[in-house]
């Protein structure tokens, strides 16, 4: 009888010293790139992003819709660029910067106005976009960043499927 209750007590302080698998998300962080457009801030996954293009020259398409800005050729590889301005319905912008990333094993380009820096958020700080936000359709959550002001999660899937 006496082992039974020293295993029993045994698998209690085992069970208690074990690492618990339902960690608050604020210990999680994701890495976003900050990028600019018509005054405000957008992050990007990190990881989507493939580079930053700052010398281009856009060819244009017939027959897209009209936030297609037309296709650049990178070392051999056509990609349709897409003006993240036009995409919100508002006016283009000439002095841009491009981010070429990956979305479900395809690349595009987003045409920004620039591009900030590279931040760690918690992801128990990202917050659901309130419903009047015009750009809910490609933002999956805000959040407040700790220089100050607020950053918008740009959905790249939404932005290229929406």
């Amino acid at each position: 009888m006496r082992t039974t209750e020293q295993n029993v007590l045994l698998d209690a302080n085992a069970q208690s010293k074990q690492p618990d698998n339902t960690a608050s998300l604020e210990g999680q962080t994701t890495k976003y790139l900050i990028c600019l457009s018509d005054g405000l801030r957008y992050g990007l996954d990190a990881g989507q992003v493939v580079e930053i293009i700052t010398d281009h020259t856009i060819t244009p398409l017939p027959c897209v819709p009209g936030y297609v800005r037309g296709v650049i050729n990178l070392r051999g590889q056509i990609i349709p660029v897409i003006d993240l301005r036009l995409r919100l319905g508002k006016m283009p912008q000439e002095d841009s910067c491009i981010m070429v990333v990956n979305v479900d094993n395809e690349e595009i380009s987003i045409l920004v106005d620039g591009v900030e820096k590279m931040v760690d958020v918690a992801k128990g700080s990202i917050l659901p976009v309130p419903t009047q936000q015009s750009t809910q359709k490609l933002v999956s959550g805000m959040c407040s960043l700790p220089t100050g002001g607020t950053m918008l999660i740009l959905d790249c899937d939404l932005l290229l499927h929406g």
